[in-house]
């Protein structure tokens, strides 16, 4: 049975993991040249809900072969669990993921992103992004939103997974697809999952209707 979030795999599933698709495999070759290279500066990683963004940087730091990499998601509010699947001492850089979050309520993560940001002056600092992002009343943070609005065009991932890739994973769910038309576009697993987890429970693992 799939499990909807990748923070919920211990780490011996997420080294045990293949992961599929040409983009999801570069961005985590390029997150841990990120961290091997030690490069102070914020960074990110962009890709759609469910592209696998969560499962790439744990991957990424089980990878490395020594230090390692703190991961706190933005879906714990107080930031007290980290995600990291690497054993070193010695710290190789820091990851925030779901910082999507931050748009949606900052005064619930104002003082973790800034701590963060003041960081990447001597580390490198990954922002983890769920697209398309909702903003809110983000008034009153500037100094944050310039920071991240001025991460340099280099410093960015972006993961696109093509229609059989997508497929290709939710099968290795064992979810079924069904009903797919011509003008039907799958986005990312994580949408064909939030379409079979809104079905009423009961029968098999099947998505007849995908949420583009």
């Amino acid at each position: 049975m799939y499990k909807p979030y990748s923070e919920d795999l211990s780490c011996d599933e997420v080294r045990r993991i293949e992961l599929l698709g040409e983009s999801a495999v570069h961005a985590y070759r390029r997150v841990i040249s990120i961290f091997k290279s030690g490069k102070p500066g914020l960074y990110m990683l962009m890709g759609d809900y469910g592209s696998g963004k969560t499962l790439i940087v744990r991957k990424a730091s089980a990878g490395l072969s020594s230090g390692r990499v703190v991961i706190r998601s933005l879906r714990h509010v107080n930031g007290d669990v980290d995600l990291s699947c690497s054993s070193g001492r010695v710290v190789m850089g820091y990851v925030i993921d779901n910082f999507e979050m931050f748009f949606q309520k900052p005064e619930e993560h104002v003082g973790l992103i800034r701590d963060y940001i003041s960081i990447s002056l001597y580390y490198p600092v990954l922002l983890v992004i769920s697209l398309p992002l909702a903003i809110s009343n983000i008034n009153g943070y500037g100094d944050i939103v310039n920071a991240v609005g001025n991460i340099p065009e280099a410093n960015k991932i972006k993961i696109n997974l093509s229609p059989e890739e997508t497929k290709a994973i939710l099968s290795r769910m064992g979810i079924k697809i069904s009903g797919i038309t011509d003008n039907r576009i799958i986005k990312t697993p994580g949408l064909g999952i939030r379409a079979l987890t809104s079905r009423s429970k009961g029968g098999d693992d099947s998505v007849d209707i995908i949420i583009v």
